[in-house]
């Protein structure tokens, strides 16, 4: 058990960054940002959002967090706040990530990673790539949710100044996490099925009171990636599913 964790902890330390779907055709894609501003008929939300993370598989950030504003815009217009927080966290979150990479391709100096995307894990992709996809969780500033779970695709890497690389990723699927974290709940990114054949998962589950347990038996949601669909799938209060304390006692 204690090398499995080793090596998704590892997995998620190579895995530092950003975003992505299907690639789409270029011209509507050129034209999607444009569409939603002068249009007379206001483009829905949710194809705006769909448009946005289309944006990311070509790298165009710029254009996925225009997109991303609109949707909020709409989402809100909607009285969809649950909806509104997620597009407004993915601006967060793409927003930072413009600003990191040029900062990584110009300064030799190492930098934090934020408090708020500091919790995620690879996944394997059918190469044998160890991040060719990757889980992302991403908090929000908004009380509506707790923040929103992405599903990444690995697009390139890029040299650093320091002289190493970092990978970009396009995001392929985004759900909002909602309610927010309970007193005692904690993420977790070590949880399997029972029987069968597993997806790796992360769930949110009660750590209060099994600080000393190998497992956490009180699970409220569970995430996967379904890799075929390129989508996220989750199940609440799973009864097949057991998630693995890294540190029983303490590290």
């Amino acid at each position: 058990m204690r090398s499995v964790v080793m090596s998704l902890l590892l997995g998620v330390s190579l895995a530092a960054v950003a975003c992505g779907p299907t690639p789409v055709n270029s011209e509507v894609e050129a034209d999607s940002g444009e569409l939603a501003q002068n249009s007379p008929h206001r483009v829905n939300p949710e194809t705006l959002l769909d448009w946005a993370l289309q944006r990311t598989q070509i790298q165009d950030w710029e254009g996925a967090i225009v997109n991303l504003q609109a949707a909020a815009e709409g989402f809100a217009e909607q009285g969809d706040e649950k909806r509104q927080a997620m597009a407004g966290a993915i601006v967060r979150y793409l927003d930072w990530w413009l600003g990191w990479t040029e900062r990584q391709r110009e300064s030799t100096e190492s930098e934090m990673m934020p408090d708020w995307k500091s919790f995620g894990r690879c996944l394997e992709d059918e190469t044998g790539h160890i991040c060719g996809y990757s889980l992302e969780f991403v908090q929000s500033e908004d009380d509506e949710i707790e923040g929103v779970l992405l599903l990444q695709n690995h697009l390139d890497d890029v040299p650093t100044a320091a002289g190493g690389a970092y990978a970009v990723f396009g995001i392929l699927a985004a759900e909002a996490v909602s309610p927010p974290l309970q007193a005692g709940e904690s993420w977790v990114p070590f949880c399997e099925r029972v029987d069968g054949e597993s997806p790796p998962m992360m769930a949110i589950v009660q750590t209060r009171g099994y600080e000393d347990s190998e497992e956490y038996p009180e699970i409220r949601e569970v995430w996967w990636a379904n890799l075929q669909e390129e989508s996220l799938e989750s199940e609440m209060s799973p009864r097949n599913i057991r998630c693995f304390n890294p540190c029983p006692g303490g590290c």
